[in-house]
């Protein structure tokens, strides 16, 4: 019997701050694709299957945060609707990693709650829980609405914190390259480009290599996807993604396990790295373990320490406590519209929010709310009209025009985060 999908974020996605501040939290990139994209390529890699579909396209509707549903053009779940024409819904975790494993799992009529290590993957439910889906709709989807359901292990791969997406981000790499296994480059080689294994290689459409261009398999596959530029001596070392239409500068290497998302633009040193796209990172520095949002800017010479000299585990704080990630290299969490000016050096396991300004000499504190405006030295609070202001003029440099949905949601950010800045400012001030 066919059922339609609903991705649904649950309460942890507070844990992936301050990525998800702006974003759900399966719009959130890891290997080549973002998690819901790796859903719905395993539906339509499959064909048909227990899913319901509307057309050709798989039946997929999204519970989100209520103040993140104007920006989203994902389809917003109807509860009502799908049990009207249809017995059992079934619900996905927003962090799965999911892949034909996992879809396998769900595939029985059996209806209850699927775990993996004491968390809800998915569950398979009637029409008896409509009320309190009904209830939670705007808000996530705690687990206590799950709580009486009967439970089958199941084995998958869930995201808790961002440097678990920096973690599995190599072989999530390896993993979304499979489905273009086999299909030839669409870009003819320019003379002076050297290609190391080159059956785990593939160019896009209109890609442009410089000479003395480097792409380095030998450790893991290399996707350059339509429209990217690699200027001339840049060395490129796989596992890596660079996304559509971004720059590779002359001269930059890129290590593997990095995923550069679509019209960014990047240079220097990179390792290990994720970036969701739109972003620039093209200066001599070095990005190491970290995450950066979009629209983020870092200035020439920004570099991040992703290792403690006494060489133990990073501690993080995420959504207001510290957290011991068990990793001995951490990088930088940076939010969505976040700048920082040349020579800015972050510590290890540094967090920068929403829409923050940092500059000027020393290590700026470890965790910094969004809407700040400074550095080591001081910090004020980040006018939200010139915030809004500077987010406009960055995206109209990419052709964007920043929507009054987006404008919304960057207010509301900059209202919900206002307890946490106005204790950060105080302890700060000199």
């Amino acid at each position: 019997m066919s059922r339609p999908i609903v991705v649904f974020e649950d309460e942890r996605a507070s844990d992936l701050y301050p990525l998800t501040l702006t974003r759900p939290v399966f719009d959130l990139r890891c290997g080549i694709r973002t998690l819901i994209e790796k859903l719905l390529v395993s539906l339509r890699g499959q064909g048909k299957g227990w899913w319901a579909t509307d057309g050709d396209e798989p039946l997929v509707q999204v519970h989100i945060r209520g103040y993140l549903q104007d920006a989203t053009t994902l389809p917003l779940v109807r509860y009502a609707e799908l049990f009207k024409a249809f017995k059992t819904v079934t619900l996905i975790n927003g962090r799965v990693l999911m892949d034909a494993r996992v879809l396998e799992s769900l595939s029985s009529d059996w209806q209850g709650k699927y775990v993996s290590q004491g968390q809800v993957v998915a569950a398979s439910v009637s029409s008896d829980l409509l009320e309190p889906l009904e209830r939670s709709l705007g808000r996530t989807l705690d687990g206590e609405i799950f709580e009486d359901l009967p439970e089958k292990p199941i084995e998958a791969d869930l995201i808790s914190y961002p440097w678990d997406l920096v973690r599995l981000n190599g072989s999530q790499i390896e993993a979304d390259f499979r489905m273009f296994k086999g299909l030839a480059s669409e870009t003819d080689l320019p003379d002076g480009v050297y290609l190391v294994n080159p059956d785990l290689i593939r160019i896009g459409r209109d890609v442009r290599l410089g000479p003395g261009v480097v792409i380095d398999a030998s450790d893991g596959c290399v996707f350059l996807d339509d429209g990217v530029v690699v200027m001339p001596n840049a060395s490129l070392k796989g596992p890596l993604y660079i996304g559509k239409r971004s720059v590779v500068k002359m001269g930059a290497t890129i290590y593997g396990e990095t995923s550069i998302g679509p019209v960014s633009k990047v240079g220097g040193e990179i390792a290990e790295s994720i970036i969701q796209g739109y972003s620039n990172k093209q200066h001599e520095g070095f990005l190491g373990h970290s995450y950066l949002g979009e629209w983020v800017n870092l200035g020439a010479g920004t570099n991040t320490s992703d290792m403690k000299n006494n060489y133990s585990s990073v501690r993080v704080t995420i959504n207001g406590k510290a957290v011991d990630t068990g990793e001995l290299f951490v990088g930088l969490f940076m939010g969505d519209h976040s700048k920082c000016g040349i020579g800015t050096v972050f510590n290890t396991g540094t967090v920068v929010g929403v829409c923050c300004n940092i500059f000027g000499a020393g290590y700026p504190p470890k965790y910094i709310p969004s809407f700040c405006w400074g550095g080591a030295s001081v910090f004020a609070e980040h006018d939200l009209e010139k915030a809004l202001e500077t987010a406009r003029r960055a995206m109209r440099r990419r052709k964007r025009e920043l929507s009054e949905a987006e404008r919304a949601l960057l207010k509301h950010i900059f209202e919900t985060t206002s307890k946490e800045r106005i204790e950060f400012l105080q302890a700060h001030r000199q």
